[in-house]
């Protein structure tokens, strides 16, 4: 029997609460994100788009992928809902038990995976980088610095723990200001040591950067009534329970990332400096959704998750569809705003040091066809974590399946007319097809979601984005052509694009009385009062 939705007393403290936790995450996120592109920056200065910086992201990709198959992002989306119930049910004692038993697991299994892929990393390796099978120098690079990152797989599991915990808590300030240290340190290990180590010095970067990280988060466990441990308790049910959802969800999340493998793949094909261009254009491409979309999905997702244990479908259905409309009115704008600037801002972000003016017509190409597909992307993840929050999560780990062998076929097709363009325009393609299944399968699964409502309205907001960046890119291109390239001239041509640009947007939702910009103003008052 479905529960009563939730009263009006009941929902404001609960909307405040929430609004108060996005906030802080997105503000947090965007400090992360900040420190971030000084990452880049620096990353960008010291070795530009050459085979020192190609070798680093292969041999980042593979430990990423593996921790995210099976460590962080999963095991927040298996664990969280059965923690996050437990605690809704009273069972607290049993909640912390699941949480200890899974830490242990998680410990002991990727403990042995690491010291096993660590031992074969030459053949491994080659796998993920086709294209440097011929290139001895670059696989030992790759070999090397693969063998100093894959000890993070561990480390993240356990910080992936943490994570769950406190999220099921609705605490979400520790886990989300973390990442600013992670970024902090990897800089400081770049600047000091790049010098003297090279490339290296940013691979140990990562692996110091990441014990920090899970360090900085371990006090907020303190005064929760629970404790983290060693328990071998794999006979609970609720243990096999956050095991049976991790399964799929890993499929999905990881099936998701092996399509960034498989853009690597192919990017090995286009020279030493392919895989360094993809992902630096990558890495802007990414802020807008890290600091909105994934943000709002964190702070949802505990909540969804509560809703669904209580069945109450009606609640679920409205915060979801909440949740989609102010990604699209946020990411929509975004997204235009790189498609039109992707050049200025690449040189801005990165044309420094050993990066030159050919590497940023590379990478702004990349750019431009990532942008595409950002919104869609970001409705894409919500409506998974969706159905992670209802126990369905083979519903988006099929649909990862398919689309892994689409964007394969697409990555061989586009790649040819558009050269490494074509791999990020396969992405967008790719994520668009996903949004719209996933859309069309949450529909089903809760027989309404609100969607012409919301189609509808991403239609206006896309309509009131471009008439806004055409004003603001002409702003720029006036501006631009007065003050000249000096890095203060651009910053000042490209902040002034950007508030041109946001008033605008602004000005014309606010004169069409969309709904959504009466949502942001109503949030940031809850978040003041909160």
């Amino acid at each position: 029997m479905s529960l009563n939705p939730v009263t009006g007393a009941e929902a404001a403290p609960a909307g405040r609460r929430l609004a108060a936790a996005a906030m802080i995450v997105i503000a947090a996120t965007a400090a992360s994100r900040g420190f971030g592109y000084v990452r880049e920056i620096a990353a960008a200065a010291y070795f530009g788009v050459g085979r020192e910086k190609s070798a680093f992201d292969v041999a980042f990709l593979v430990p990423n992928t593996i921790q995210i198959l099976v460590s962080q992002a999963a095991l927040s989306a298996a664990l969280i809902p059965v923690f996050a119930g437990l605690l809704e049910t009273g069972k607290r004692e049993e909640a912390w038990l699941v949480a200890r038993t899974v830490l242990t697991l998680m410990i002991l299994v990727l403990g042995a995976l690491v010291v096993l892929v660590m031992a074969f990393a030459p053949e491994i390796m080659i796998i993920f980088a086709p294209g440097y099978r011929h290139d001895p120098v670059m696989m030992n690079s790759i070999v090397h610095m693969s063998r100093l990152l894959f000890p993070t797989v561990v480390i993240l599991a356990i910080t992936g723990v943490v994570i769950s915990v406190l999220n099921s808590f609705d605490h979400f300030t520790l886990p989300a200001v973390a990442p600013i240290a992670w970024n902090l340190v990897i800089v400081l290990a770049i600047v000091l040591a790049a010098g003297r180590y090279g490339i290296d010095a940013m691979a140990w970067g990562v692996l110091l950067g990441t014990m920090v990280q899970l360090v900085i988060q371990l006090p907020g466990l303190k005064g929760r009534n629970g404790r983290l441990g060693w328990s071998l308790a794999w006979r609970n049910p609720h243990v096999r329970k956050v095991g049976a959802l991790m399964l799929p969800v890993s499929l999905s999340i990881g099936l998701i990332n092996f399509n960034q493998v498989v853009d690597v793949q192919f990017a090995s094909f286009l020279g030493n400096g392919g895989v360094a261009a993809m992902n630096y254009a990558f890495r802007l491409y990414q802020l807008p959704e890290s600091l909105f979309a994934i943000a709002v999905g964190t702070v949802l997702f505990p909540t969804l998750s509560r809703m669904a244990a209580r069945n109450r479908r009606d609640d679920f259905r409205s915060m979801l569809a909440l949740g989609l409309r102010m990604i699209f009115f946020v990411l929509i704008p975004a997204s235009a705003f790189l498609l039109i600037m992707a050049e200025p801002l690449v040189r801005l972000a990165y044309q420094h040091g050993a990066f030159g003016g050919n590497d940023t017509s590379v990478v702004a190409s990349a750019l431009f066809f990532f942008a595409l597909g950002s919104a869609f992307s970001g409705g894409s993840t919500l409506l998974t974590r969706g159905f992670f929050s209802l126990s369905r999560p083979w519903i988006p780990t099929i649909l990862a399946v398919a689309n892994l062998g689409i964007n394969a076929l697409l990555d061989w097709l586009f790649i040819k007319p558009f050269g490494l363009g074509g791999i990020p325009l396969s992405t967008s393609v790719v994520s668009a097809l996903t949004f719209f299944v996933l859309l069309f399968l949450m529909r089903r699964e809760l027989t309404r979601i609100s969607g012409s409502e919301l189609l509808g309205s991403a239609a206006r907001v896309t309509v009131l984005s471009m008439l806004a960046i055409s004003i603001g890119y002409l702003i720029w291109f006036g501006v631009d052509h007065q003050i000249g390239r000096a890095v203060v001239a651009q910053i000042l041509s490209i902040a002034v694009s950007l508030a041109a640009t946001s008033a605008l947007f602004m000005g014309l939702a606010w004169m069409m009385k969309m709904p959504e910009l009466k949502l942001l103003a109503t949030l940031r008052k809850r978040e003041k009062r909160a």
